[in-house]
């Protein structure tokens, strides 16, 4: 599974670096339509909240059974649907499914800082990991691991084994202004991000940099760029709209793995890129039919941030695809 609470865990960082104890809530398993996928995160000082479980209709009634002291062990499984409601019945999500919830007391220890700093760490490197915390007495472990791995969760009667893969990216070809609501979006939904140009004289248009939080360009030539950092779980988008450095991304990128290929520009401006693609590479239709272009979902966007929605909805969509 993918981490995508980034914001979690950071903030998770900043109660107990202050010296809060936080419950932080992990989704251990799903049954029917819940909303949220395993792994997905929750964390609450008592007062403030951060993150989701349920979509927004679980958070209260988790809230309500923590102040009523319901959760005092360090750490301990949760079955939502088992639950009894103030009327009497199972409690269930209004989607009609069910959760699983690993719920930990994390006190403020200097353990606790250290565990929760390594863990943001790991996650921010996009490298696959595993943690695992004891049931009942608390205690968690951080290990890195070679690969992706092939199961997301192992429950013991002593011990939960949450695996995160942490390893789908997005390849940006170019800076503009598509280029950074992608950025941005991408970093949210928890991508690796990476964006290259060629172009040096546009240094100064880019405006999410890593000290803001963003991502530094590299400067380099696009082709190889494309060859070093694109794997089958790669999606690359050419959203610079200038052939020099689209182009030049794209010839190599239909020669590389990835599970999404995009590109910026309108009907005409495709047209004259397929045939100069035909041209210049000797490429099929059907090698050229694999582009999406014009790049993303065909809901009307006009501005940047709305066709950078589209984009990010599109590469979704491809993506569920891959893992079906």
């Amino acid at each position: 599974m993918q981490l995508t609470d980034l914001t979690v865990l950071q903030q998770l960082n900043r109660w107990l670096q202050a010296g809060e104890d936080v419950w932080l809530c992990s989704v251990v398993s799903t049954y029917g339509s819940a909303p949220r996928p395993v792994g997905s995160l929750f964390a609450t000082n008592g007062s403030q909240r951060v993150g989701s479980i349920s979509g927004g209709c679980l958070e209260q009634a988790f809230f309500e059974k923590l102040i009523a002291g319901e959760f005092a062990d360090s750490a301990q499984l949760f079955d939502y649907n088992s639950q009894l409601n103030r009327s009497g019945r199972p409690s269930e999500l209004p989607c009609g499914g069910s959760i699983q919830l690993l719920v930990e007391r994390l006190q403020a220890t200097s353990i606790n800082r250290q565990h929760a700093m390594l863990w943001l760490q790991l996650a921010e490197s996009f490298q696959p990991f595993e943690r695992s915390v004891g049931l009942g007495h608390g205690g968690a472990t951080l290990i890195t691991l070679a690969s992706a791995p092939v199961s997301e969760v192992v429950l013991t009667t002593a011990m939960v084994t949450l695996r995160y893969a942490q390893v789908w990216s997005i390849v940006i070809l170019g800076i503009s202004a598509v280029s950074e609501h992608v950025a941005r979006l991408a970093l949210m939904a928890g991508y690796r991000v990476r964006l290259c140009d060629n172009r040096e004289e546009m240094a100064e248009s880019w405006n999410f940099n890593a000290s803001e939080g963003g991502i530094d360009v590299e400067w380099a030539d696009p082709a190889q760029f494309v060859e070093r950092h694109t794997t089958a779980r790669s999606a690359v988008l050419a959203l610079a709209h200038d052939p020099r450095v689209d182009d030049v991304g794209l010839m190599a990128a239909f020669n590389c793995p990835n599970f999404y290929l995009g590109a910026l520009g309108s009907q005409a401006t495709t047209r004259n890129r397929r045939a100069r693609l035909q041209r210049i590479c000797q490429l099929d239709d059907a090698t050229l039919d694999t582009l999406h272009a014009p790049i993303g979902l065909d809901i009307g966007s006009k501005t940047p941030v709305e066709i950078a929605i589209s984009i990010m909805a599109d590469l979704i969509l491809a993506k569920s695809k891959v893992l079906v």
